[in-house]
């Protein structure tokens, strides 16, 4: 009875009046929403369904025995990279390499103009 009363004061009443009545139904539909949410969610968390599964996937698959184990080929078939350079640079400083180094030494000590053709 008393809700058909203000229903039919409504009816008759302003449209500002009706449109607060509306808005204040929509805002209590939307926190009722979000409490039962918030309450749903929470309990979910305290019973713990929700645990997370990091066994599985590309990770476990991935083994690092077999990384290692392929560098390790690769190195003893092609030799180790610093094993190369080392034997190319003595090999230059034994010829050729060393002369030209003692050269741009000097002209670089002498002041002029240093290998890029920069001034001193």
């Amino acid at each position: 009875m008393v809700i058909q009363k203000t229903l039919n004061n409504l009816k008759g009443g302003a449209k500002e009046d009706k449109v607060a009545v509306a808005s204040g139904v929509a805002i209590s539909v939307v926190v009722l929403l979000l409490a039962l949410w918030a309450f749903y969610f929470l309990h979910r968390i305290a019973s713990g369904s929700q645990q997370l599964n990091l066994t599985g996937g590309v990770q476990s698959q991935f083994n690092f025995q077999n990384v290692t184990q392929a560098q390790q080929q690769l190195q003893q078939q092609f030799g180790s990279p610093t094993d190369d350079l080392q034997e190319v640079r003595a090999q230059s400083q034994e010829g050729n390499g060393g002369q030209m180094q003692d050269q741009q030494m000097q002209v670089q000590g002498q002041g002029g103009t240093d290998q890029f053709g920069t001034q001193q």
